[in-house]
């Protein structure tokens, strides 16, 4: 406990800080509790504990102190930035934009806040910034992320307003830059897809499709709890986490880097040295399966009434779903799927953070997403009836019967608040953070057929590849 006796939290705030950087979201999370209790007499320190809630998925815990930092330095653009994202994530999509006007006034060349602003609502002819953005970005010589974020909002405001040729030209550019900056081999990326299905076989994880794995589960029955959403991003998976944690069952555990974390640090364990994708594959399967799944649940799960389930959203957990299901032998997993020309191009307008490197070239993405459908198909034959494949285009145009399916498979009883996920208060700390909001709509369902022409690259790949069977997985 710290104690209303400590006159500086200052330490406190940069151990919790290092704890995020190392992954240790948990631990970061009781630091920041105990900072909660603390008076915070500087706009500063008010911003840390904001921005450590937020890093721990509890932005709208992270309001007040991101509104008392403002406070107390209203001049401070980072406090207004940090203020402002919190409160996207936290639904207050006017206040954002109030206070992004507010920054953006005073910092006119704030490129961060510039692209928030166009992703807070969808733009209209009359009511957008095109003309400034564009004004914008030729008006001085941008840092190469400056000038990335503004051709990715100017890509957004432009298609908002069905001026598409424009909106491609932008979103292009900044594509090419971004990739500029970046160090990647997608071939290096596929090999290691196409490892994961050579070694993590049926008979390596210990899993009989359609059944649980060998092991009895874990002696907390924690294991039961847990409800894994991943996919592609921009495939539907915080719309089915959202769908799900609106059950008075289940809670959201919102994107959690644990389980790639703990499968890493035990990896590191058992090898003592850096290692390739390749062989971290293979060794992640030397990992005593039930220790990883203890490691998981002490690092992940959130405080639950008696029986409650929570959502781990993590998209990027397809790579360890075989894995998953051995370490955590009771929990369900859904996967999501989008129709393959509508993924690629809905993952090539997203600027991601750090992530998905091979989203921003339209070889390298058909490349990754042939690789990926073969993870996919290869998960479905050996996991069997403990995966859901759920397709968006399906649950778009059937929500509540696709809605029920994913109930049923999760083990819960039907509620009709599933229905109306918009409502749900929640915080949304996704790309999809604006979207989640909305009722479900199918107006991104082929809107990639406005760009036929700039899209042919890609096209091509996926034709040239096609599985047997065909793109669509089949749905329990």
């Amino acid at each position: 406990m710290i104690g209303t006796r400590s006159p500086n939290p200052e330490g406190l705030i940069v151990r919790a800080q290092r704890l995020v950087a190392a992954g240790a979201r948990g631990e970061a999370l009781d630091l920041a509790n105990e900072l909660a209790r603390v008076p915070l007499d500087r706009a500063e320190w008010n911003d840390a504990v904001g921005s450590l809630l937020t890093f721990c998925e509890a932005p709208i815990r992270a309001l007040p102190f991101h509104e008392r930092a403002v406070a107390l330095d209203p001049g401070n653009s980072l406090f207004l930035y940090n203020l402002a994202a919190a409160q996207r994530m936290s639904g207050e999509f006017a206040a954002a934009e109030a206070n992004l006007a507010r920054l953006i006034a005073a910092a006119p060349h704030d490129a961060r806040a510039l692209y928030m602003r166009a992703d807070l609502r969808t733009q209209t002819v009359e009511h957008n910034h095109i003309e400034e953005l564009a004004a914008r970005l030729e008006e001085r010589r941008w840092h190469p992320q400056g000038e990335i974020m503004l051709c990715f909002a100017l890509a957004k405001e432009l298609e908002d307003v069905s001026r598409y040729e424009e909106s491609f030209a932008y979103l292009e550019r900044g594509c090419v830059r971004q990739r500029t900056l970046m160090r990647y081999d997608v071939s290096e990326d596929v090999a290691t897809l196409d490892c994961i299905v050579e070694r993590h076989d049926a008979v390596a994880l210990g899993v009989r499709p359609g059944t649980q794995t060998s092991a009895a589960g874990h002696p907390s029955g924690a294991d039961a709890q847990c409800l894994f959403v991943l996919g592609l991003p921009r495939s539907g998976t915080t719309l089915v986490e959202r769908i799900l944690s609106s059950h008075s069952a289940v809670r959201s555990g919102a994107e959690s880097p644990a389980f790639p974390a703990e499968t890493i640090k035990a990896v590191t364990r058992l090898t003592g040295r850096p290692i390739g994708k390749r062989e971290f594959v293979a060794r992640s399967l030397e990992i005593e399966p039930l220790a990883l799944g203890e490691a998981y649940l002490a690092e992940a799960r959130p405080p639950l009434a008696d029986g409650a389930r929570w959502v781990d959203k993590q998209p990027l957990n397809y790579l360890y779903a075989g894995l998953i299901a051995r370490a955590l032998p009771r929990a369900r997993i859904i996967a999501l799927a989008r129709e393959p020309m509508d993924s690629c191009y809905a993952m090539l307008k997203t600027l991601f953070t750090g992530a998905y490197p091979f989203s921003y070239n339209l070889a390298e993405l058909g490349n990754y997403y042939v690789a990926w459908h073969r993870l996919m198909r290869h998960w479905q034959a050996v996991l069997g009836e403990r995966l859901l494949v759920v397709h968006y285009e399906d649950l778009v145009q059937n929500q509540e019967q696709v809605s029920r399916r994913l109930l049923a498979h999760c083990g819960l009883e039907w509620q009709e608040a599933c229905l109306a996920f918009d409502a749900q208060p929640g915080a949304v700390t996704s790309a999809s953070a604006v979207q989640a909001r909305r009722r479900l709509y199918s107006t991104s369902i082929g809107k990639w057929r406005r760009y036929e022409r700039q899209l042919a690259p890609l096209k091509r790949i996926l034709d040239a590849e096609p599985p047997q069977g065909g793109w669509r997985f089949e749905s329990a």
